[in-house]
Order: C-alpha cells, then structure tokens, then sequence
C-alpha cells in the first residue's frame, strides 16, 4: 500500500459485548478467519479488543483484573477471556501479519477492578477499600506481577485529593500516577504505579508482537505516562498506529494531550465526530462548508471516525446508523482528510449480529467503496487541500493529485463548482464512487467542473485505476518470558510460566507458525546458563531438541521448519543438575499461515 505510516485504515474489528455462536468466546479465531478478507478489502490494520483478564473473564476487559493475564491463567471464572485464549491472540497477531496486517490492542490503564477489601486502607466505603489486588502467578496465589493496594490509587497520602478527571474514578480503583507515582526524582515518593505500567507495558509488546494501540480513557491520567510507556517499549520512534480515547467537544483539549506524549500518539478526532453527527440528525439544514474548521488542529497521528463501540452502545454520544444516506457523506470527509480513518465493524458489515461464518458476511458497498478509494488513489501521499466550502450543501477537497473527494448534502438537487486542482492539464478523471458515470478532463489551467447528485458524494482520480489489495506478509516475533510471577501452575491453565529449572522441562507458551515456515528460537537468561529446549505439537515426539549455552546478551539459537500446522509448545530446562532454578527469556520469529482449515 502507498499510504504513509500515519494515513492507515484501520478497523475497529469488535463491538460492545462481542460474541458469536460459531465461536463462542473465541473471536480472536473468528477474526483469524476474517483477516484475509480484511486486507483483501484494503485495511492496513485492526484495533483489537482489551486483551488482559477482567474482573469476570466474560467481561469486555475495560476493569482489567490481571495485566499478565491474555488467556492463561485460570482465575476470574476461566482460562479465556471474553474473546479467547492467550494462544489464539497470538495466533492473531501471526495470522494478521501472515496477510499483511497490523494489529492494535485495546490499552486500559485510567483504572482496573477485583479488588478484595484491603485492611491497610484508612477508607472502609467500598469505591476506596477494594484495593487489594494480589494476582495469580506460577508460584501460586498472590506471587503475580503487579500486586497493588490502596497506595496505587486515589487517594493516598501525597496525591490525597484533587478535582478533575486525573482523579476521578471511573470504572474501578482509578490508578495514581501523580505525586508518589511521578517520576520527579523525589526520593520520598514512591514510583509504582509508573514503574508497574512500564514493566508491563514493555512485557506486553515484546509477548505479543503488536504493532501498535489505542489507549482507553486517556483523561484520567497524564499524558507523560502514555509518552514514557511508548518510549519504553518501542524506542525513540514515532513510525507506528497509536490513538488515545479523548472525549472532548474541544480540540484545543486533543490538541494539548497528543502534544504532552510528544505525538507519540495521537487521538480520536471527537470535535469532528460530534459535528459528523450533527450533519447526519440535521438533514440537509447542516453547513458542510463548516467541517474543516472543526478538524484537530496536530493531525499528527489524529484519528477522523464516525462510530465505534462507545457511540453504538449510547456511552459517549449516540449511534450513526448507517442506513441513512448522510452517514456515507460523513465517512467520506472522514475518509479525505488527514489522519488514520476508522472504520467500523457493524458499519462495514451489514449482518454484523449473525453467527455467520467468515466468509458469509456482507459488506456495506459504500463503505468498502470509499476504503477502496482511500487505499488505491492513496489518499494519504497527497497534500491535503480544501477546494471549495463556498454553499452550504457542497463541499470539496482534494489530496493533491491524488484525488478530488465532494459531499453534496443537498437530499433534492445537483451541487456543482469549479475548482482549481493540482493534477495537470488534460487530466482524464473518473468518479470511482459511481456517483457518475461519465469521465472529466481538466482544462488548460488544471480547473475542472465537480458535480455531484443530490445527497451524495463522489471520488474523482485519473482514470484507469483496479484492482484489489495483496499487501506483503511479513513474520512476526514473540518473546516468551519464564518466571515464577508470570504464569500459571493450576489445574486447568496450560501451564506456562516459572522459572527453568533442572530435571523438568517447563512451558514457555504456544506458537502457531505455518506448514513449511521457517522458525527461529532465541533463548536468554539472566545468567549464563546450559539449556535444553523441545518444541512439540501435542501428542507428537519433539520436532526440535537441542542443547545450547545462553547470557544475557548472547542466546542460544536454534531453527526448525514446520513440517505442519498447529500449536507448537516451547519448553525448556536447564542441563546443569545442579544449577539453581533461573529465568529465560524465549524469542521466537516465525510465519504464521495466511490461511487455515484447522481452526
């Protein structure tokens, strides 16, 4: 695709209380299924659902109980979460990447949930006591990673109070990253909360292999937090999808907080969402020469939208529906102008509720019309150009010469104007979004007539231009971590996590690489260590055992091609008798396949 790394279409590929029947609390499976169609129809990239253990593990994720916990753990009413297990997630991201696809998780980092009454807490009312969190790790209960209490959370004793939304408690215990929390360098406070998300946070991205985020309810913490954590796991770069849930009608608001993560991300464009809606509820009274003044100002890494699972579910303003015919002009100028549009999943799919398979779902024309559009003129890779806001009910813009893109809001009459362009004299144009049918030419000074039918909009780009979308697979890399905090050695989990110790292989985690791939191991730890590694497919005899030395800086290394598909257990050990239980880090860079019938 030619669209740069902050002009992605991205699909929001869920939707409040997800879940279908054909796979009933597996939709990273169903997704899996899905993916070749998602990137066949152009997308560069999926938004994911909250991958961490909620309170309940029927939960959406949005009260994250345990953040080391993707599905593999047996706690909170099961091994999965809402939407699988830790395998298939990865199983995702590798399937996702096999066609060519990014994927972005959901990130829930204002508050969490399932806490237990903490006796240390001076509070008793229940918002302020349920404090305690003592997750489950592979040493039993209470061993896990990021234990917390009242002191995590507002209030304690050096962010005791305040007003505003950094403090305010929104779903759960809200977590404290001012005061005790900061990074001041003050000696007195106590960084944990900071300290926790980052160790999590660079955990995460290196277990899964994402390619980038959005961040839930951004408000209620600084947005030096989302800066640091993003400088943490993905270095000094900027060169990824990554978008903060600001609710504001303010877009100086937005404006200030993608700033104060240094534009490592950007944010949802809310300021133009709400005046999206009002375009569509006003019919035709609405002034479309009007948007462009209320975009984003830093279209950095901005986000245009017209729903999601917020609005659909009626949590933050209302639903779209895109059944009326002023939705496809509202995605349309969403669709033109800066930033990573996002499209979403019951607006793209007509019969998004049915437990249909993959393949039987139907597509809304416009919308996989105006995603063609973006994708193949490539929108992104032409300066961004208003060309004519001069009535209330035409309103044209360009990306220059790339494309001309013109809403008419008008439900009964023709709208035309002629504009000045950046594509050259004599320019044969074609209206990709069939609005006409008839080709243009520019004239001798590059002007051209753009006329579009009442209450539509049309995409004009030289002629000629089909196709679909074949994006480039590329591999992906996990890295599995061996810990007795990490983990699980209960009944019913799969058992991974611990530290490797001698005389007993131990479980790292599962890939899924695809028939004939290539998979490469790297093992390190954190002392120089003689290790024996296995990978197996349930079953079945070892399909790779071998012995090697492994530091922290220089690992053991090790290759076998998949002979055929499924879920390949790494375990490991250490060969010394006598060596003393101690932690490896398990790098793993494969192919997953692009398609399956086994899942």
């Amino acid at each position: 695709m030619n669209n740069p790394w902050n002009g992605k279409a991205v699909l929001e590929a869920f939707w409040w209380n997800v879940d279908d029947a054909t796979y009933k609390g597996d939709w990273y499976t169903y997704l899996a299924k899905l993916t070749p169609r998602l990137a066949a129809l152009g997308f560069d990239g999926i938004w994911t659902p909250p991958p961490c253990k909620d309170t309940n593990a029927q939960y959406m994720g949005y009260t994250p109980l345990d953040y080391y916990d993707l599905g593999q753990k047996n706690q909170s009413f099961g091994v999965g979460t809402r939407f699988g297990t830790q395998d298939a997630f990865l199983r995702l991201v590798a399937v996702a990447h096999a066609n060519g696809l990014e994927v972005y998780p959901d990130i829930v980092l204002d508050h969490c949930g399932g806490g237990a009454p903490d006796p240390s807490s001076p509070f008793k009312d229940p918002q302020h006591n349920y404090t305690l969190i003592q997750p489950l790790g592979f040493a039993g209960s209470g061993t896990g990673r990021w234990p917390r209490n009242w002191l995590d959370f507002h209030m304690n004793p050096v962010h005791w109070n305040g007003t505003g939304d950094w403090t305010a408690s929104n779903g759960g215990p809200d977590f404290c990253y001012q005061g005790r929390c900061s990074d001041s360098g003050n000696a007195n406070q106590n960084a944990a909360s900071r300290q926790n998300a980052r160790d999590w946070f660079t955990w995460f991205v290196r277990q899964t292999g994402v390619d980038g985020f959005r961040f839930d309810d951004v408000k209620g913490y600084p947005p030096e937090v989302v800066e640091d954590l993003l400088y943490n796991a993905m270095g000094d770069r900027r060169e990824y999808f990554c978008v903060g849930e600001f609710v504001t009608s303010n877009s100086g608001d937005v404006d200030a907080w993608a700033q104060g993560t240094s534009d490592r991300s950007g944010t949802f464009d809310y300021p133009l969402r709400f005046e999206l809606g009002n375009l569509v509820a006003t019919n035709g009274y609405y002034d479309v020469g009007h948007l462009p003044a209320v975009q984003q100002q830093d279209r950095f890494k901005t986000v245009p939208f017209v729903n999601n699972h917020d609005n659909h579910d009626s949590q933050v303003g209302s639903y779209i529906d895109p059944q009326n015919p002023r939705t496809a002009l509202a995605y349309a100028f969403a669709v033109a102008i800066d930033g990573s549009p996002q499209f979403y999943f019951p607006d793209l799919f007509t019969n998004w509720w049915a437990s249909a398979t993959a393949a039987g779902l139907a597509t809304r024309p416009w919308v996989t019309n105006l995603l063609w559009c973006h994708q193949k003129l490539a929108f992104k890779s032409g300066s961004y150009l208003v060309r004519y806001q001069g009535s209330q009910q035409l309103l044209i813009l360009e990306r220059g010469g790339r494309a001309i893109i013109a809403i008419n809001n008008d439900g009964s009459a023709w709208h035309s104007a002629w504009i000045a362009t950046a594509f050259a004299p004599g320019t044969q144009l074609h209206d990709y979004s069939g609005s006409r049918p008839d080709d243009i030419w520019t004239n001798q000074d590059g002007w051209v007539d753009i006329a579009v039918p009442p209450l539509s909009y049309s995409v004009w780009g030289p002629a000629g231009i089909t196709g679909g979308f074949s994006p480039s697979p590329r591999r992906t890399v996990q890295q599995f971590e061996m810990d007795d905090d990490l983990g699980d050695a209960s009944a019913g989990s799969p058992g991974y996590g611990g530290k490797a110790v001698a005389g007993a292989f131990r479980s790292a985690g599962s890939i899924w690489p695809a028939p004939g791939s290539a998979v490469n191991l790297f093992v390190y730890s954190d002392t120089p260590q003689q290790v024996d590694v296995q990978v197996s497919l349930p079953g079945n005899p070892p399909v790779l055992a071998i012995s090697g030395s492994s530091t922290p800086t220089v690992p053991f290394a090790a290759s076998f091609n998949a002979s055929r598909e499924g879920f390949h257990l790494l375990q490991a050990r250490l060969s010394d008798a006598r060596a003393a239980a101690a932690r490896l880090y398990v790098k793993v860079e494969y192919s997953g396949p692009a398609t399956s019938e086994l899942f």
